[in-house]
């Protein structure tokens, strides 16, 4: 007999103090499992799709959408034009949404550390990532593919990998 998965599966990179939003977080995604995962599934859909399916949660939760530094005008050096899909101003996360691209994950690793105030960074990422011709378990690729930088994960307090 299979053992049940949890869902959303989790995971910690880097961790010296938790999130303080995981839960609220893992729920947010549960509560928008369906359309999550018609939008992972489907081959040309893009991440600010499923952004915009958890703005208003998000928001609720007290996070701003969009965020550059003329939102928040700490949240990089001036002269950097990063942007961040979520940021939790009082508790210093910002969540960043990806639909399968790896680069795109490499470039989020480094808005967390290059921002003086992100102390906890989380990647909301496809479970599966559905091209046109096959599959790939991009959750656990990203994992893989992230598990030995610690250096850049020092930056901040948290790095938490949540799949949908």
């Amino acid at each position: 007999m299979q053992k049940q998965q949890e869902y959303p599966p989790r995971h910690y990179l880097y961790q010296l103090a938790q999130n303080p939003h995981e839960v609220p977080l893992c729920q947010l995604v549960i509560m928008n499992r369906q359309a999550l995962v018609d939008i992972r599934n489907t081959p040309f859909r893009k991440s600010i799709e499923a952004e915009r399916v958890i703005a208003a949660d998000m928001q609720q939760l007290g996070f701003l959408h969009s965020v550059t530094n003329r939102k928040y005008t700490d949240l990089f050096k001036r002269g950097l034009n990063f942007e961040i899909d979520f940021f939790h101003p009082e508790l210093k996360i910002a969540v960043e949404v990806e639909k399968g691209e790896i680069n795109n994950i490499w470039k989020n690793i480094c808005k967390f550390a290059e921002s003086p105030v992100v102390r906890h960074g989380v990647l909301l990422v496809p479970i599966v990532r559905q091209g046109q011709q096959n599959k790939s378990d991009f959750y656990e690729n990203t994992i893989k593919r992230l598990c030995n930088i610690e250096k850049v994960f020092s930056f901040i307090e948290s790095l938490l990998i949540i799949g949908y």
